[in-house]
């Protein structure tokens, strides 16, 4: 029994060790600190909802404000904040995207938020200060109904000396960014939500072959929730080829978006197609059902470039067969012409 219990301790060691071991050496890694900096709003009188972080705004038409935006350097080194008042869009993951500082923008969106407030490229912060500034709105002289929707983007600025790391090889570094968003109206009205189906094409998304629908929102409101489902068939016919259901979405005022169907890592095959495709969003239902064609250009083009794409290995099957066809159909020839040979000469 005691002979057991050595035992039983040797191998417990033997296992326990190592570990102790790796938690010695191997420390768990620490968590980088994260920006250098931080955001904070300034919630004026007019805020609609003052339990909000960010600008929710009651305006008036040709009124001019200044917002107000705190920013606080927590570093022992002077730090460059760079600032953009950007168009809230929705990009191809179906999110509303307040980062992009030059996105296309959507042929229905007559008042980009970036086209109406104004504030300096850069804001230097001494270490240890915080500073406020100034984001100049001037609101549209012709009245409204909806939201014009946007946001401030704040990000450190890259110092020379970062750039200069660069150098050889392949670097990763964060820069952290804050984004305070702004939604402006100047009434209770209510606007109901749309959409429209535009431009159905074959497409390649990282890499990977897919089918893509544009979807607009042409109104001055947010879609949100969305759910999408959509469904490709070979034209003419009732099997679904591919399937892209998603759920939780939302909408920019006034914009567009690709909704990608994946390929599922198959070649795409020139022909002609047909979408079936339902949008909701509380009560409100779209739907489409729309025939399009894919190129053969495109999917060779495509394809060519696709990564881990399966082979379509049909021709190769149907040649294969059509090959042991014409071996079984010589066989047999040559088979009746042997077989005639010696009964002719059995005769003689």
């Amino acid at each position: 029994m005691e002979r057991s219990w050595v035992f039983v301790k040797k191998l417990m060691l033997l296992f326990v060790l190592p570990i102790v071991l790796i938690g010695v050496l191997f420390p768990p890694l620490s968590p980088q600190a994260a920006a250098n900096f931080s955001v904070t709003a300034v919630i004026p009188d007019n805020q609609i909802d003052k339990t909000k972080t960010y600008f929710d705004l009651r305006m008036k038409p040709g009124q001019k404000q200044d917002l107000e935006v705190v920013l606080k350097n927590d570093t022992d080194k002077e730090i460059t904040i760079e600032t953009n008042a950007n168009t809230a869009v929705t990009n191809d993951n179906g999110i509303v995207d307040y980062s992009q500082t030059d996105p296309k923008l959507d042929k229905s969106l007559k008042t980009p938020f970036s086209s109406i407030a104004k504030t300096d490229d850069e804001v230097v912060l001494p270490k240890n200060s915080s500073k406020t500034i100034k984001v100049t709105v001037t609101m549209p002289a012709e009245s409204f109904d909806g939201i014009i929707l946007g946001g401030l983007q704040f990000i450190e600025k890259e110092g020379d000396d970062a750039k200069k790391d660069g150098g050889e090889g392949v670097q990763i570094k964060n820069r952290y960014a804050y984004v305070v968003g702004v939604q402006l109206s100047e009434n209770d009205t209510v606007v109901e939500p749309d959409m429209k189906l535009h431009e159905i094409k074959a497409q390649q998304i990282n890499y990977r072959n897919a089918v893509t629908a544009n979807l607009q929102n042409p109104e001055a409101t947010l879609i949100k929730p969305l759910a999408i489902d959509a469904k490709v068939y070979k034209s003419g016919d009732d099997q679904v080829l591919h399937q892209a259901k998603r759920d939780g979405l939302r909408m920019a005022p006034n914009s567009n978006f690709n909704y990608a169907i994946d390929w599922e890592n198959q070649p795409l095959k020139a022909g002609k197609y047909r979408l079936k495709m339902v949008a909701t969003s509380g009560d409100k239902t779209w739907k489409w059902d729309e025939e399009f064609t894919i190129k053969g250009d495109d999917a060779k083009k495509y394809n060519e470039t696709a990564v881990d794409l399966e082979k379509d290995y049909t021709w190769w099957y149907i040649a294969g067969g059509a090959l042991a066809v014409i071996l079984l159909v010589f066989l047999a020839f040559w088979l009746g012409k042997r077989s005639k040979k010696d009964k002719d000469e059995d005769k003689k």
